[in-house]
């Protein structure tokens, strides 16, 4: 054989050889951002539209696979668009009902946003890689400066409402208000408030929903937004339960939800009646406030109770 036909017969040979170096690798390591949430090479099959109002942070849905076509995991892609990025995340669920989520695509609004998106993905790895999805709600948004507050806040709700969706039941709040079962007697809507007359462990009383929109500011922006309240009113009138649910809260997260949160309970022990607190925080130049829109809400509920 010639001395250049040697040449290429070698070098077809090492190019074969590093083929096959290279699709064993893809084929036993992980490399997609899906791989890796699993931890194995996965395939995403079944991809198809989520068009649903009432979940409109989910936009896509699919089922994710092993290599041999075994079914491992439902996939939801949700986007986030808030003042500081857009954001796209992969929530999965396994088959047990193991939460994980990694960011698919990000694109801060602002060089203070691009700077501190490693501690959101941080927050991602650490909290959502693997979680039993009942203990979402225990997940604490609530630490790091505003751009990591308000980042992992929205991240945790749009997290929350992917649970939701592939569980099928959505929370019951005034389960959640009374951290116990209750039996619904009667239930009435007027305008924005509803009552709903409810037995627990014996004991009767009328629970107010209700909610409103308004503005509020997070230091960048002025944005608007919907607040839902739940409050308790026993048989003498008193306030003995209230309840802001963070998956429909629309006012910046974090430290800022747990005071608004912590202004509606300080209604407790107060009567039906009473003059509800004003808001400490609003109205401002910049906007009306989450405490603010709170108090019109209570007021609301005066109206009808």
């Amino acid at each position: 054989m010639k001395k250049e036909n040697l040449v290429l017969v070698l070098m077809f040979g090492l190019m074969l050889l590093l083929s096959v170096i290279a699709l064993s690798f893809d084929y036993l390591f992980p490399t997609s951002t899906v791989d890796k949430m699993f931890g194995q090479n996965v395939n995403v099959v079944n991809e198809r539209p989520v068009i649903d109002p009432e979940f409109n942070q989910i936009f896509a849905q699919a089922e994710v696979t092993t290599l041999d076509g075994t079914k491992i995991a439902d996939l939801y892609t949700v986007r986030v668009d808030h003042t500081y990025f857009y954001l796209e995340l992969y929530v999965g669920i396994d088959l047990d009902g193991n939460v994980y989520a990694r960011d698919k695509f990000v694109n801060p609004k602002d060089d203070t946003s691009s700077s501190y998106f490693p501690l959101v993905r941080e927050y991602l790895l650490k909290n959502y890689n693997g979680l039993y999805y009942e203990n979402v709600q225990f997940i604490d948004g609530a630490a790091g400066a505003t751009t990591i507050i308000v980042s992992r806040s929205i991240i945790k709700s749009a997290v929350s409402q992917a649970v939701v969706f592939h569980v099928g039941v959505a929370e019951d709040y005034i389960e959640t208000l009374f951290n116990s079962n209750y039996e619904l007697n009667d239930e009435t809507e007027n305008d924005n408030v509803t009552a709903y007359d409810v037995r627990v462990d014996g004991v009767e009383y009328t629970v107010y929903k209700a909610t409103g929109s308004g503005t509020y500011y997070d230091f960048t922006s002025t944005s608007e937004g919907e607040i839902t309240i739940y409050i308790a009113v026993d048989s003498s009138g008193e306030i003995t339960h209230t309840l802001i649910p963070e998956s429909v809260y629309q006012h910046s997260g974090g430290s800022f939800y747990t005071a608004t949160n912590n202004f509606l309970s300080g209604v407790i022990g107060l009567n039906i009646n009473d003059p509800m607190p004003d808001s400490t925080t609003g109205p401002t130049a910049n906007s009306d406030g989450s405490q603010y829109l709170v108090n019109r809400l209570l007021q609301d509920i005066q109206g009808v109770a």
